[in-house]
C-alpha cells in the first residue's frame, strides 16, 4: 500500500512525455511542430539519423490524402530544423513497389532490411491518425529495420484548422435554414508567384533574406500521369533584383539542390526545393525575377518568375537553412 502513492506520481511524470495531451496543440503549427521535434528526440535517442517518413494512414489502415500531406509535413518540418536526414519520399515508394513490401511489419522483416538498405534508411517513420471531436489524433511510431518492429512512438493532435481545413466539409445547416450563399472570388494564386506547363507546376512559397544570401523556397507538383524527373542548370538559374544585380548559386551551398541533384517525381506527387543565392554586392534589394534555366526533362528549356519580395525579416537571429 505504502508504493501506490509514489508509483502515481512515476505514472503522473512520465507517461505526458510519451503522449502529450491534445490541449498542448495551440495551432497547427504548433502541433506539427512539437510532433516533428518528438520524432527527432526519440530518433536520436536510438541514435538513428537518416529516417524514411510513410505515409500515414486513417484508423482503417488506408492511405489517404490528408495521410499524404501529414506525412509531407512532417518529413518537411524535420529536414528544415537540420538536425537529422530524410529519404526522398519517391525513392521510398519507388523501391517498395519495386520490392513489393506493402507492410512495414514483422511479417516483411527480411525484405523491410532489403528495402532500409537499399534507400540507406536507419529506421521508419510511419504513422496513422484519427478523427476525434478535439480534432486528428496523429500516432507516430518509430520502426527499426533490423526486426521491423516499433521502439519508440509519440502522439500529437492537430486541429482541423489551417492547411487541415481544406481537407473536411462543413457540416450542414439544420434542416430548414437555407444556407447564405457568399458571391465568388477568384481564388488568390498560391505562393510569391507561379510557373505552369504541361509536366508540373513550380511555386515560390517564401524568399528570405540571411547573411548576404537570398533563400528561395518552393514547390514542385507533378500534375502529369508520367513520372517526373526535373533538373536545373546551376549557374543560369539566378534572381536578378530591382537594381540590375545577378545573385547566383554556388555548388557548395546547393549539393543537395534542384540544380545538382534534381528531384524525382511520380505522378500527382509534390515536393519542397530550396535555393540559395549569394548576393552580388552590399547594394540593397527587395524586389527580384527568378529565371530558371531547364535541363530536364526539357533540355535548354526556361521561364521566369516575376516581382518575386522578400519577407520581412525575423526580429532576432539568422535563419539557418
Amino acid at each position: 500500500m505504502r508504493m501506490i502513492g509514489p508509483l502515481l506520481l512515476l505514472l503522473t511524470l512520465v507517461l505526458p512525455l510519451q503522449f502529450p495531451p491534445s490541449s498542448w496543440a495551440a495551432s497547427y503549427e504548433d502541433s506539427l511542430k512539437q510532433l516533428a521535434e518528438s520524432v527527432t528526440e526519440r530518433a536520436a535517442r536510438a541514435k538513428k539519423q537518416r529516417l524514411a517518413v510513410l505515409d500515414f494512414t486513417d484508423a482503417q489502415g488506408e492511405q489517404t490524402p490528408v495521410g499524404q500531406f501529414l506525412a509531407e509535413e512532417l518529413g518537411t518540418q524535420i529536414m528544415v530544423a537540420g538536425e537529422l536526414t530524410t529519404v526522398d519520399r519517391t525513392l521510398i515508394y519507388s523501391t517498395l513497389k519495386k520490392m513489393q513490401l506493402e507492410h512495414i511489419d514483422p511479417a516483411h522483416a527480411k525484405t523491410v532490411r532489403r528495402a532500409a538498405k537499399a534507400i540507406r534508411a536507419d529506421i521508419f517513420v510511419s504513422g496513422t491518425y484519427t478523427d476525434t471531436p478535439d480534432g486528428l489524433q496523429v500516432t507516430v511510431r518509430l520502426i527499426t529495420p533490423k526486426q521491423a518492429q516499433s521502439i519508440s512512438a509519440t502522439r500529437t493532435t492537430f486541429p482541423k484548422t489551417g492547411p487541415l481545413s481544406t481537407f473536411f466539409k462543413k457540416e450542414d445547416p439544420p434542416p430548414g435554414i437555407l444556407p447564405v450563399e457568399k458571391p465568388k472570388e477568384p481564388a488568390p494564386p498560391p505562393g510569391l508567384g507561379t510557373h505552369r506547363n504541361d509536366a508540373y507546376e513550380f511555386v515560390v512559397t517564401s524568399m528570405e533574406r540571411m547573411n548576404g544570401r537570398i533563400k528561395v523556397d518552393a514547390t514542385v507538383a507533378n500534375h502529369s500521369t508520367r513520372d517526373l524527373k526535373l533538373l536545373c542548370h546551376l549557374q543560369n538559374t539566378v534572381l536578378k533584383d530591382e537594381h540590375g544585380g545577378i545573385w547566383h548559386q554556388t555548388v557548395e551551398e546547393n549539393r543537395e539542390g534542384l540544380c545538382t541533384r534534381g528531384i524525382e517525381l511520380s505522378p500527382r506527387r509534390k515536393q519542397r526545393v530550396v535555393f540559395l543565392f549569394a548576393q552580388p554586392s552590399d547594394a540593397s534589394a527587395s524586389e527580384f525575377t527568378l529565371s530558371f534555366h531547364e535541363q530536364v526533362p526539357r533540355r535548354d528549356a526556361s521561364f521566369t518568375i516575376e516581382k518575386l519580395k522578400l519577407e520581412p525579416a525575423p526580429s532576432s537571429g539568422a535563419l539557418v537553412p
